[in-house]
């Protein structure tokens, strides 16, 4: 059975569009809200958050009530400037 290679479409990357969408939300989002956002699955935001928080440019804080991760931006410039 022969198999296609799938290219990758023009546009932002999904850790691109994590920034974006974390920067609209500095009160802070889920990885389920950004999940559902991006129609991308957990896993694959997940990771593009290790790598995030990994440069600093996001930070995390377990919610109190649950045992939900909310992410916020670290500053508006981070976010906006950083070349990741």
């Amino acid at each position: 059975m022969p198999f296609t290679i799938i290219r990758p479409t023009p546009g932002p990357t999904t850790t691109q569009q994590i920034k974006e969408l974390i920067l609209t939300h500095p009160q802070g989002i889920t990885v389920k809200q950004l999940s559902n956002r991006l129609n991308r699955p957990v896993s694959m935001v997940q990771s593009c958050l290790k790598s995030l928080l990994a440069v600093k440019v996001i930070k995390a804080k377990r919610a109190s009530d649950t045992q939900k991760w909310i992410y916020y931006p670290t500053s508006v410039s981070s976010l906006k400037y950083n070349s990741n």
